[in-house]
């Protein structure tokens, strides 16, 4: 897999994409513009009325003392089409923080991997089967009683704590794999329960809009702020990253509420006409109820991240707040995910790599059944399926 060439920019190609890249410009600069021209005024409404959400201040040098951590991160690259079928392969890893002395390698850091090629595999599939490797470590760190040699009380994952989110709002209907993920994330909140374990969601691609189509919607109803039809669409166009984002200051938080009462979530829903949906996964789902959702902006960063709790061990809201805001690094990440992050990267050449041991591997099986080398054939079948392109693909 060589690295894609770039192809040239003719002056029929600049001139498209200088037109096209201009008409989204545009746009985004005029949204912008309506959602800059009221965001000093909901800030003014939150911190001075009984708002449904509170904007918290956090003290840099407020760290509390959290014995450990697992933080947990997967990645993956779009499949590889070969002639036989899709490769797919999914990188898991932990990490412990911080870390512990004088135990096994496996207590600090482990990585597990999950390869499958065959069927067209498509893209919620392949989320769901990065977050099921995810959880099956937090099963096995959580029911394995070596990794309580050395004490430890949140399991954080790069990601959401609910693994389906949006799409447990948009319908009741899953794939195998992804009612799988479900069963395996209900066990992990029992076993944390269980095991007074707190777990934590560090959501850096932030999709949902509690903001401009809950909160708002909420304040504008009660009369504490008046908005146009421009201004209203733009904020509700507008997803929670960008408007926290803007809303916050350094060594911030907006704290929204749990998942099964807070008011901005369900006028979110109701918004989106989504509440039936989401209150039966919240009911078929009880654990989920338990899930507290906010932003945050630490205090060296510039950039927001969402945040969901499952505070089991009873570590307390502000705690595990001040720990982040004091432990995250310019990317607005706590330190943890940042290395398990690093642990968990695939490169092309891992791709490559795993491709010849497939062949190597299929080519001695194969051996085993009909005694002659059939190298040729299963290389043929293993080589990529168009190769008019050279393939690159994309991280996930």
């Amino acid at each position: 897999m060589e690295e894609e060439e770039e192809q040239d920019l003719t002056p029929e190609l600049i001139t498209e994409l200088s037109k096209k890249s201009l008409e989204e410009a545009y746009k985004i600069g005029e949204q912008i513009a309506y959602i800059l021209s009221v965001i000093a005024d909901i800030r003014r409404v939150i911190e001075d009325t009984e708002s449904p959400a509170k904007i918290v201040r956090l003290d840099p040098k407020r760290t509390p003392d959290i014995k450990g951590i697992y933080a947990i991160d997967s990645s993956f690259r779009t499949p590889l089409p070969l002639v036989y079928g899709d490769l797919f392969v999914v990188i898991g890893g932990y990490v412990r923080y911080p870390r512990a002395r004088g135990v096994d390698l496996r207590i600090n850091r482990g990585m597990r991997i999950a390869v499958k090629c065959g069927e067209e595999i498509t893209g919620r599939i392949q989320t769901a089967i990065s977050k099921i490797v995810e959880r099956k470590i937090a099963r096995e760190i959580l029911k394995d009683p070596s990794f309580e040699t050395k004490l430890w009380e949140i399991l954080m994952f790069d990601g959401p704590i609910i693994p389906l989110w949006p799409i447990v709002v948009v319908t009741t209907r899953f794939y195998t794999q992804e009612e799988k993920l479900l069963e395996i994330s209900g066990q992990v909140a029992e076993l944390c329960e269980e095991k007074k374990k707190t777990i934590i969601g560090i959501v850096k691609r932030v999709r949902s809009h509690f903001i401009g189509r809950g909160l708002i919607k909420i304040l504008e109803e009660k009369g504490e702020i008046t908005l146009d039809d421009n201004t209203r669409r733009a904020l509700e166009k507008t997803s929670d990253k960008a408007l926290a984002t803007l809303i916050l200051q350094p060594g911030e938080a907006l704290l929204i509420g749990y998942l099964g009462s807070s008011p901005i979530i369900d006028r979110t829903l109701v918004t989106e006409n989504r509440r039936e949906t989401f209150l039966s996964f919240l009911n078929e789902n009880p654990w989920t109820k338990d899930v507290f959702v906010g932003f945050i902006k630490p205090y060296r960063s510039r950039h927001v991240v969402r945040f969901e709790i499952a505070d089991y061990a009873g570590i307390g809201l502000e705690n595990i707040l001040s720990w982040l805001n004091a432990n995250s690094s310019h990317t607005a990440c706590p330190y943890p995910i940042d290395l398990v992050d690093r642990l968990t990267n695939m490169t092309n050449s891992m791709y490559e790599l795993i491709r010849k041991i497939i062949i190597r591997g299929a080519t001695r099986k194969l051996s085993e059944f009909t005694k002659t080398d059939r190298f040729g054939e299963i290389d043929l079948l293993l080589e990529l399926a168009d190769l008019q392109k050279k393939y690159v693909p994309n991280m996930g």
